[in-house]
């Protein structure tokens, strides 16, 4: 079952709060008012812009789980410029894209920006937690804290971190989180929340699995043509009514935008091969099967001297024959959403 209430169909709205929430946020900024600042986002007018040129997509409980499992087995963090569905994006996750969260709180969407080589992403928070929190304390809440989480919450969504991640690049999982804990300068970053160096090192720790959840999402989304033919099946649907006349109301540019569902076949296991019939010593398949995701070096078409990495898979193996055989493992389902 999935973790969230939000379904395909609500992330337009989702994406309204969260422009809404961008554009009050640049204003308090204009008006030296304390905007809040997303790391790796410059300046609260770049999350805004980027908010409002978001492709949108949303991805299921069984293909969030598929994209965690991918994620985890990832031996380097590679973000590729051709690993970008698009060069920027909202993304809705129905399950939980860590599976051992317990310093963070429910991450839940990921707001994505490229500027040249650099990824900006902002890991955004089911915001239910907090407001629970807020209406449990009630009036013994400190005021200053319960401003500051207010200020965080967009609608259904809450800020939870940015971050900053090259691209065409290779770089070991433990210099990656090693890089949130220390300055520009090489020193040990301020522990502004005052929670030591253990548990911050064990938020960061946590902080990775979204990433590499959002890689294995990424290269999910970016599986090459032949295998999204042989295996999509997709149907567009739009908000509700009442969903269409709030996003009316709240000037949304396109309120009628179509969601596309995006359903992976059922996988089922093939019938065993009959070796002592088949009379031959080349292997008779009867099933399609998924290639994990692996590096390959390629020569560089910008200098003919050099070379490049590139992420390879996942993708879907069809030998000859095999169209319409079944494919090998479970039921995958994928929706995602495009404006």
């Amino acid at each position: 079952m999935p973790t969230t209430h939000l379904r395909a169909c609500d992330v337009p709205e989702v994406r309204q709060d969260l422009l809404r929430w961008a554009q009050q946020n640049a204003e308090r900024g204009k008006r030296a008012q304390g905007a809040i600042h997303v790391n790796a986002f410059t300046e609260p007018s770049m999350f805004q812009s980027s908010a409002a040129a978001a492709e949108l997509y949303y991805v299921n409980d069984v293909m969030t789980r598929l994209a965690r499992d991918i994620g985890e087995g990832l031996p380097v963090c590679a973000f590729d410029v051709d690993s970008l569905p698009a060069p920027t994006g909202l993304l809705v996750w129905s399950d939980d894209s860590s599976a051992h969260t317990q310093n963070l709180g429910k991450p839940r969407a990921v707001l994505w920006c490229r500027t040249g080589l650099t990824l900006r992403v902002a890991v955004l928070d089911d915001a239910g937690p907090y407001r629970r929190e807020l209406e449990k304390l009630g009036r013994r809440v400190d005021p200053t804290w319960a401003s500051e989480v207010a200020l965080s919450l967009a609608g259904d969504l809450a800020l939870g971190f940015g971050t900053a991640i090259p691209l065409n690049v290779e770089t070991d999982w433990d210099e990656v989180k090693h890089a949130w804990s220390v300055d520009r300068h090489g020193r040990p970053a301020k522990d502004r929340f005052h929670v030591g160096a253990d548990r911050l090192n064990s938020i960061h720790g946590e902080q990775l699995g979204v990433i590499r959840t959002l890689l294995g999402t990424l290269l999910l989304i970016r599986q090459p043509a032949e295998a999204r033919r042989a295996l999509w099946q997709s149907d567009d649907v739009q908000p509700d009514a009442a969903a269409r006349k709030r996003l009316r109301r709240a000037g949304a540019e396109r309120p009628d935008a179509t969601v596309r569902y995006i359903t992976l076949r059922q996988n089922v296991r093939p019938l065993s091969d009959d070796a002592e019939t088949s009379g031959r010593s080349a292997r008779t398949y009867r099933s399609q099967w998924f290639v994990r995701p692996h590096r390959r070096t390629y020569p560089d078409r910008n200098d003919p001297t050099g070379y490049s990495r590139k992420w390879v898979g996942p993708y879907l193996v069809t030998p000859a024959g095999c169209e319409s055989a079944p494919i090998l493992g479970r039921e995958r389902i994928v929706h995602v959403l495009r404006r």
